[in-house]
């Protein structure tokens, strides 16, 4: 059962786009999450035995976490090397830009995105996606950009054009931008797409096994402190959030993947609804937010600082001090719940 409904001319335009290519960049998000990989790698596994030269596109490492996904060696991150990621960019013929809805989700990739020659497809499941530097646009409010890649390439290619590997992958990030099935999931169409990738060989506990049992000693110990440290609680108003500086990351010799899923254990305590995580960058602040039931974060982020998401679950990437935001975030956050 699938409810995502893609424009018919838009599918033979993308299928036609991918059936000429001769070099394929698939890109996605800074600080890339589980769907990011997953959708990416995903991708690359349906797509690439269609196109002679196909890459994937990072503009930062793929986290620790899941380097274990088949087709990790497929990708080039530009904090290893740059200029080979912008040369992947310039030379491409089609670019696929997936799980993100803002060609300047890509960072310091984005001129280099923005100049590119190539066709550019966007696959996305965030409001708002950027239509002038991409046609055609791929976009439903859906669990994820794995779920959205899935549906979309069956639509046009059928079941059979998801191999093993691609199931793995695109399984990986619909379960860690789920939370394992815990968020808002009540549509059918995404339980239909998990059955359908789990009738693959994939490992579906391995995989589970991957996302959550795999932190390493100092993520382990980062946690910790920010659970003891760095977290604030208001029972009265039933929200709590986290506030990580770089100092803190330098601590642990951690960096911003090995905060992925810290956000969520502010709801794991019955009584909070509502929950954030505010980390400090370069020159900016990035917030997450994470709800349980009524409380919109997708337009509390919207409106305050820029950003978006989804009902439960939402961020923004805000250029202001860290304790401007903490100071911002909280004020707002109390004075609306």
């Amino acid at each position: 059962m699938n409810s995502i409904i893609f424009n018919e001319n838009d599918r033979i335009q993308f299928r036609t786009l991918v059936e000429q290519a001769q070099r394929l960049v698939i890109i996605s998000h800074t600080n890339p999450d589980g769907d990011a990989i997953g959708s990416s790698l995903g991708s690359w596994h349906i797509l690439s035995p269609m196109v002679p030269q196909a890459v994937v596109v990072l503009p930062n490492r793929c986290p620790e976490t899941f380097r274990y996904l088949p087709g990790n060696d497929a990708i080039v991150d530009a904090d290893t090397d740059m200029a080979l990621c912008k040369q992947y960019l310039a030379e491409a013929d089609l670019i696929i830009g997936i799980d993100f809805n803002q060609i300047s989700r890509v960072d310091r990739l984005q001129e280099t995105l923005a100049q590119a020659k190539a066709k550019k497809v966007l696959i996305d499941h965030h409001h708002n996606p950027d239509r002038e530097a991409f046609c055609p646009v791929f976009s439903s409010e859906a669990s994820s950009a794995c779920e959205v890649a899935f549906w979309l390439y069956t639509a046009i290619w059928g079941r059979e054009c998801i191999n093993d590997s691609a199931a793995r992958c695109l399984y990986n990030g619909i379960c860690t931008d789920t939370g394992s099935f815990s968020f808002s999931n009540e549509h059918p169409s995404l339980h239909y797409a998990a059955a359908e990738l789990v009738s693959h060989p994939i490992g579906a506990a391995d995989i589970h096994n991957h996302i959550n049992n795999t932190f390493s000693f100092n993520r382990m110990q980062l946690f910790g402190f920010a659970i003891t440290q760095r977290l604030r609680i208001f029972k009265d108003k039933h929200m709590a959030y986290f506030y990580i500086s770089l100092d803190d990351l330098k601590q642990f010799n951690a960096d911003a993947a090995d905060l992925e899923g810290l956000v969520n254990y502010t709801l794991m305590m019955k009584e909070i609804e509502v929950g954030a995580l505010v980390r400090e960058e370069v020159g900016r602040t990035k917030i997450s937010l994470r709800a349980k039931y009524d409380f919109d974060v997708n337009v509390f982020a919207r409106t305050h600082f820029g950003g978006g998401g989804h009902t439960k679950a939402a961020g923004a990437t805000v250029n202001d001090t860290f304790q401007n935001t903490i100071n911002k975030l909280e004020t707002l956050l109390l004075k609306e719940i």
